[in-house]
C-alpha cells in the first residue's frame, strides 16, 4: 500500500473557495490544482492514500479542503490548519474534528521566530486534546524552532509530533545536524521525507535534496519516516508518478524499509488500514 502523506488541494475557482492567505511569503497560486485531477493522478501512480493538508492560502477557511475529502473518503485524509494567532486553539481544532478533519492537525511556525509559548499554558488545552484524541501534529516549521519541538515532545509523551517542511534552503544548510539530534531523540517525533522538487538546484533525481534526507533517514529511522510528494507544487517539475518514485528508490533503503516509507509509517499514525 502507498500513502502520500503530505499533499495540497485548491480549487479552480476563487469566487466559490476566496483566497485567504495566512502567510505573507506564501501568494494565491496561479494555476488551479483540483482534487478530480489528484485522483486521476493517483490512479496513474497507484497510490492507494493521500493526506490532503490545508494549503495556507485557504487560511481559516477549510471548505474545499472538507469538499474534496468528502469526494473520495475511503482515500483520503483531511489534516486541518489551526491559526497560531487565533485566542481560542483548543476550540478551532475541535470544530475542524466536527467538520469531518479529525486526521490530524498542522501548525505553520515557519518564520514566526520565537514559539516558546507552544509549549506554555495557553497551548496546553490544545496538544492535551489532540494527545488525547490518539492523532497527530505537524509542523511547517523552521530548524532553529527545534527545541520547542522537543520541549513538546517531552511534554506530551504519546502525541506523535511530525516534522514536514523546512522551508526552501533546509538543503544547504550545514547545520542542521546538531537540531536533528535533538529531535532524533524523542521517538515520537517523526519526519517527512518530502519531495520538495520546486527548491531543489539539481535535475531529477534531486542529488541536493536526497542528501539533506539521508542524514535524517540516519538519525531517524524509517519506522519515523513517511514519504510525501508536496504535491502539487512538485507536479510541475515532474510527473506525479516520477515523484512517487522517487520516494521508492531513496537511496539507503531495504525492502521493508521501503514498505514502511512509502506506507506503513502513514497508515500507523494516521490509522489507515488496507
Amino acid at each position: 500500500m502507498i500513502v502520500d502523506s503530505h499533499l495540497h488541494v485548491w480549487s479552480s475557482d476563487p469566487i466559490a473557495y476566496p483566497w485567504q492567505p495566512l502567510l505573507a511569503h506564501v501568494p494565491p497560486p496561479t494555476y488551479a490544482a483540483p482534487v478530480e485531477r489528484l485522483l486521476a493522478d493517483m490512479a496513474r501512480a497507484e497510490v492507494d492514500k493521500a493526506i490532503l493538508v490545508q494549503p495556507s492560502v485557504y487560511g481559516r477557511d477549510h471548505s474545499y479542503l472538507i469538499d474534496s475529502v468528502k469526494t473520495a473518503p475511503d482515500r483520503f485524509i483531511g489534516v486541518g490548519l489551526v491559526d497560531l494567532r487565533s485566542a481560542t486553539p483548543r476550540e478551532d481544532f475541535l470544530d475542524l474534528v466536527a467538520k469531518g478533519l479529525g486526521g490530524g492537525l498542522r501548525l505553520n511556525t515557519i518564520l514566526r521566530g520565537d514559539v516558546t509559548k507552544l509549549a506554555g499554558p495557553d497551548y496546553q488545552g490544545l496538544f492535551d486534546t489532540v494527545e488525547h484524541m490518539g492523532v497527530s501534529v505537524a509542523f511547517q516549521m523552521d530548524i532553529e524552532q527545534a527545541p520547542v519541538i522537543a520541549r513538546l515532545a517531552a511534554q506530551h509523551r504519546s502525541l506523535p509530533l511530525i516534522v514536514d517542511y523546512l522551508g526552501p534552503e533546509i538543503h544547504a544548510r550545514t547545520d542542521a545536524a546538531p537540531y536533528l539530534d535533538l529531535l532524533a531523540g524523542h521517538p515520537n517525533i517523526y519526519f517527512k521525507l518530502l519531495c520538495t522538487a520546486e527548491d531543489t538546484k539539481t535535475a531529477y533525481p534531486f542529488p541536493d535534496v536526497v542528501a539533506f534526507y539521508r542524514e535524517v533517514l540516519a538519525r531517524f529511522g524509517a519506522e519515523r519516516l513517511m514519504y510525501g510528494s508536496d504535491y502539487p507544487g512538485a507536479a510541475n517539475i515532474c510527473s506525479y508518478e516520477k515523484l512517487i518514485q522517487w520516494g521508492a528508490d531513496f537511496p539507503g533503503l531495504g525492502a521493508a524499509d521501503k514498505e514502511l516509507v512509502m506506507g506503513g509509517t502513514a497508515a500507523r499514525l494516521f490509522g489507515i488500514s488496507a
